[in-house]
């Protein structure tokens, strides 16, 4: 981040006009001060400053500033690359949307603040000053940029050291020690060094606190243990791929904590030059310093031709992925290419990157060719098969979870979603992991607890009550929001200080539409309904194309008995999101409320083909055709849920009933028995079963 002036601003602001989205935008400088003229939050032709750039390489964005103290970036940014790579050129950060001024991307919107979303990773000592009253901000920092104390914390006594001449590793008057204290060194007949010294935990504390996509559990301060300041997203779908490669922006940390290299005690700066970023040796002369040449970098491990694309470790074991248009980032969970499991779980392969041209069959066969079959990811197939929430997979998903020899974050990831198997296995398994040494596996079974009432929630969580990592009380506090009138008196002291902090925790965030959406699910669930509808009203008021707030308000004048409040929110959604299945398949129970069957079909209908469809919604629409007459269509839509989520126990027992009446015996059969797999002492099912077993035996 630079002030602006001819030496920061890489653009071209020669009085260029440029057209994204149907918007004219000029870009010119004016007695040395650089301007744009574009249209305003309303819509309207307006004239603004540019204040800051922001970022250099691939891309530069700029700052220009609006009332009450909002600094945001536009969402037209200067593609930096040479000209020979497809740069220097103006682009728009956001190609593939509708980019309006009331789409939450627009840069007069929240989504493009930066001092929320931006600031804390790229100042050092920021302080937001921000004032829920008028929602002004008053933001300062000690520096501008990335600076010592931002990695190292208070360096007054550093710098006292440094002017008498008294420096002494190895922390030179810092607080806490975070360089890299690795050595790695071959031994025997092992082609991979392996480490020596003490591996720097404080390292990757300092470093993942910027490189990781995260919640904010605390206010930050340099060389504070991480899970104490922030919640780390687990390897959710539309964030990673479900064999835990990168999706979404995930900046690093949360991929290279799945990694071997991770479990061995490598740390950032056994590749990366702590103060440059920039790799230490170029190629693969720096995966040499560990991997040993003889051993790697041969035709017989990459079995391509030696200094091609092909023989590059990277090319293999750290795809990249292209964010912003331009920007290159490397997955550092350091996998092994596995097309076939790539195409089952639907996840990049690494060697299409470069055989763009071969069908997925031809990879398959072609690697196998080479490297014989495909090592098995028990944990990635368990991932895939929890994204498709398949119980009968249940089993081999609590196995893994169960197994501390799986990275942590692979066994969180599969452990949270425990919420959706309420079994007793999975109950047995979020017990046993309450009590695991990882923070971040604690938090996971805490929030696995989701399916049970308030009352065995705090049963099961009481003792967490006082964990001594924050994040994980804050996921308690979060389970047990419900649970106070359940709560002992000598508790509910305890409790109470619990959710003073969890409310703490999210005013730090009071500034964004989540923090306000959390607080008023929070509320809702203490029994708040003033400052629950405060907090949903100030989420719109951050950003008035916030969905989820529309959708919760809906669902809150609904209750009321307000239908037309109710219809009018999720109308608006609609506008903003018509691509969203849960704004379609609530305006479809809206109109089944109303008797309006024909409205509700086509929204019920709409639900199920959107990319956040869920089991629920094929259900539901499958018995609104059913009430219409339309059975035949209502099994094809429940067929088609069983593919895409397999084994649901609603699903099948609504498919097998109608095939039951139909008298459709052969398709029922596969459904019955895995219906019968799923729940063996059902009466219903029994009887299903009965009725088969003798009509097949006749």
């Amino acid at each position: 981040m630079q002030v602006v002036s001819a030496n920061s601003v890489l653009g071209n602001f020669a009085n260029i006009t440029v057209s994204f989205h149907d918007i004219e935008s000029r870009l010119y400088t004016s007695d040395n001060q650089y301007f744009i003229d574009t249209l305003d939050e309303a819509g309207q032709p307006a004239t603004y400053q540019v204040k800051y750039t922001f970022g250099h390489d691939p891309l530069q964005q700029y700052l220009v500033e609006l009332n009450n103290g909002h600094f945001q970036a536009l969402n037209i940014a200067w593609d930096s690359r040479p000209a020979n790579q497809g740069g220097q050129r103006w682009i728009h950060l956001q190609p593939d949307e509708q980019i309006t001024p009331q789409h939450p991307f627009y840069w007069a919107n929240h989504f493009q603040n930066w001092n929320s979303r931006c600031a804390d990773c790229h100042s050092t000592n920021l302080n937001r000053n921000y004032n829920a009253t008028d929602s002004s901000y008053a933001t300062q920092w000690s520096e501008i940029n990335v600076s010592c104390e931002a990695c190292h914390g208070p360096a007054s006594e550093h710098v006292e050291m440094a002017q008498n001449g008294s420096l002494a590793a190895p922390i030179s008057g810092f607080e806490i020690d975070i360089s890299d204290r690795n050595r790695f060194v071959f031994s025997g007949n092992s082609p991979i060094a392996s480490n020596t010294g003490n591996q720097s935990t404080e390292q990757l504390n300092s470093c993942a606190v910027c490189h990781s996509r995260r919640g904010v559990a605390g206010d930050y301060e340099a060389n504070k243990d991480y899970h104490e300041q922030f919640q780390l997203s687990l390897l959710n779908q539309n964030l990673y791929f479900a064999d835990g490669q990168i999706n979404d922006e995930v900046f690093v940390y949360g991929s290279f904590v799945q990694s071997k290299m991770y479990q061995a005690g490598v740390t950032c700066t056994d590749c990366h030059n702590p103060h440059t970023a920039q790799l230490k040796a170029p190629g693969n002369s720096l995966c040499q310093s560990c991997h040993q040449t003889e051993t790697y970098q041969t035709r017989n491990h990459h079995r391509h031709v030696p200094n091609s694309v092909g023989a590059q470790c990277v090319s293999c074991h750290m795809p990249e992925r292209t964010y912003m248009q331009v920007d290159d980032r490397a997955d550092h969970s350091f996998s092994i290419p596995r097309p076939a499991l790539a195409n089952k779980v639907g996840a990049p392969n690494a060697c299409a990157k470069c055989h763009d041209d071969w069908a997925a069959t031809d990879l398959v066969a072609n690697y196998v060719n080479l490297f014989g079959e495909e090592p098995v990811s028990a944990w990635a197939e368990a991932n895939f098969e929890a994204n498709r929430l398949n119980i009968l997979a249940l089993p081999g998903i609590l196995a893994i979870a169960d197994d501390a020899g799986v990275p942590a974050i692979r066994r969180a990831s599969l452990l949270a979603q425990a919420a959706n198997y309420p079994t007793r296995i999975s109950l047995e398994s979020i017990q046993r992991n309450l009590l695991d040494a990882d923070p971040l596996v604690r938090r996971a079974a805490v929030e696995g607890v989701a399916f049970l009432p308030p009352q065995g929630r705090l049963q099961i969580l009481q003792a967490l009550i006082t964990d001594e990592v924050k994040s994980v009380r804050l996921a308690v506090a979060n389970q047990l929001a419900d649970a106070f009138g359940d709560a002992p008196a000598n508790m509910r002291p305890a409790l109470l200080l619990l959710y003073d902090e969890y409310v703490q925790s999210l005013q730090i965030i009071q500034d964004t539409p989540g923090g306000q959406i959390n607080l008023a699910s929070f509320f809702y669930r203490r029994g708040n309904p003033i400052a629950t509808e405060r907090a949903y009203q100030r989420a719109l008021a951050i950003e008035p194309a916030f969905v989820p707030a529309m959708l919760n308000l809906a669902d809150l004048r609904r209750e009321e008995g307000n239908e037309a409040a109710a219809e009018d929110f999720l109308l608006r959604a609609l506008e903003i999101a018509p691509d969203s299945g849960a704004v379609h398949h609530s305006l479809g129970l809206l109109y089944v409320r109303r008797s309006q069957l024909d409205l509700a079909l086509q929204q019920l209908q709409l639900a199920t083909t959107q990319a956040d469809a869920a089991p629920r919604y094929s259900y539901v629409y499958a018995v609104a055709l059913e009430s219409t007459g339309a059975k035949d269509d209502a099994i094809q839509i429940l067929k088609e849920s069983e593919v895409t989520w397999p084994n649901q126990v609603e699903t099948l027992l609504l498919l097998v009933n109608y095939l039951d009446q139909e008298g459709r015996a052969a398709e029922l059969l596969p459904y019955l028995s895995n219906l019968s797999r799923i729940m063996p002492g059902n009466p219903a099912v029994t009887v299903l079963v009965n009725k088969y077993s003798q009509n097949r035996a006749r």
